[in-house]
This record gives structure tokens, sequence and C-alpha cells, in this order.
């Protein structure tokens, strides 16, 4: 196998998609599927065997949905990496899903591409949202920033850390954004770590929603 090969595990309850999923990622010859399940239990009962390096994992199931799944899954092996697959936008389930822990977040009907980009950007340790999951965290946390009857102050950023936090929300990873701006990846983490402190976040995604719903970035 070649060791740039990207190992998927599909997890969804409809076997008429799965198998579609599976043809689409046929296409790329950088992806290997090494297994599917129907729900989460199985997809747990799955990892005890093999422990890919992304799961596309759906969101509505039964016995275990993958909000349960994830979070589990995520405890357990803490370098896994996992994208949210969805057909609708319920505001409880995206949140849930991004604490859950997972590292992107797309609909089921996207196009070829948006699936490619998707796996390369999670896998190199960047992150992928959907331009209409964007839109619609965006536009909800925007009416809940505008029902507040107090704006909370911002923390102040040097303009560097906002450079920074640009690249992030479009999904580049630390060695991507050094090469970006020219500096090293240890540069890179040192801003990163920044901004973790300055915003009160603990991860990309939390930075990433935390820059949405402040309008620190605009998409």
């Amino acid at each position: 196998m070649d060791t740039n090969t990207i190992n998927i595990i599909i997890v969804d309850d409809h076997k008429i998609f799965r198998d579609g999923l599976l043809i689409l990622l046929n296409h790329f010859d950088f992806v290997n599927v090494v297994g599917q399940a129907s729900n989460g239990e199985e997809f747990l009962n799955l990892l005890e065997k093999v422990v890919p390096d992304i799961v596309l994992m759906d969101i509505n199931m039964p016995k275990m949905n993958g909000i349960e799944a994830t979070k589990i899954a995520v405890e357990k092996y803490p370098g896994l990496k996992i994208i949210a697959l969805t057909t609708f936008f319920e505001d409880d389930y995206i949140e849930k899903m991004f604490s859950a822990g997972v590292e992107g977040y797309m609909l089921k009907r996207s196009d070829i591409e948006d699936f490619e980009k998707a796996i390369k950007r999670v896998s190199e340790g960047g992150n992928f949202f959907s331009e209409e999951i964007i839109k619609v965290i965006t536009r909800n946390l925007l009416k809940t920033k505008a029902s507040e009857n107090k704006k909370l102050s911002l923390p102040f950023l040097t303009s560097r850390e906002k450079e920074i936090l640009d690249l992030i929300c479009i999904g580049l990873n630390n060695e991507q954004i050094a090469d970006e701006i020219f500096l090293s990846p240890k540069t890179i983490e040192k801003h990163k770590s920044s901004l973790f402190q300055k915003t009160g976040t603990y991860n990309t995604v939390n930075l990433v929603i935390y820059a949405f719903k402040n309008q620190l970035v605009l998409f």
C-alpha cells in the first residue's frame, strides 16, 4: 500500500448512499476505503479491527448516531479525523458534531471536487466546511449575536494574527500557512496558541467558529 494513501471508513445507515460514495471515492487514486458501517455501534466495533485516517460520518443513524459515535471514537483514538456528512441543516446537530470533535462538515450532495478537497485538507491537518454549512453557521450565529442585549468586547488581534486566522479559516494547516506567508511552522504554532488564548478556544474548529460568529473573517 502506498504510504501516501488515505484510508477511509464510510459510516451511513443507507446502503445506497454508501455504495454511491464508494464509487465516487474510487475515482481518487490516493484513497482506500478500508471499511463500512451502517450505524455508530458497527463503526466502533470496526475500529477494533482497523483504524482509518479519516471517517466520513453520517449523523442521524439508528442504534447509535454519529454524534455519540464521534465522541467515543475521538476520545479513544485522538488522532482520528472525522468529517460529518449531512443532508439537512439542523442547528443542534451542527453544534453537537463540532463539540464531538469533527474536522469537517459537508453536504452529502457535495460534488466530487469538494470531497477531494475535504479529504486532502483534513488529512493534512486542516479543516473543511461546505459553503452552505458556513452560510448557515454564520447566519445563525449572527442572529444570536444580534439578539444579545450587550455586545461582548472582542480581543485585540495583531495584523499577523488576523492574517493567520484568515488562512486557518480557509482550511490551511500550519505548514501550508508557513509557506504562504514565509514563516516557520513553529512560529505559526505560536501565533495559533496566542489566538486560542485570546479567543478562549481550544482547537482549530472552535477557533474557526469563533471567527465566523464575531465576523473576524468574511466568507
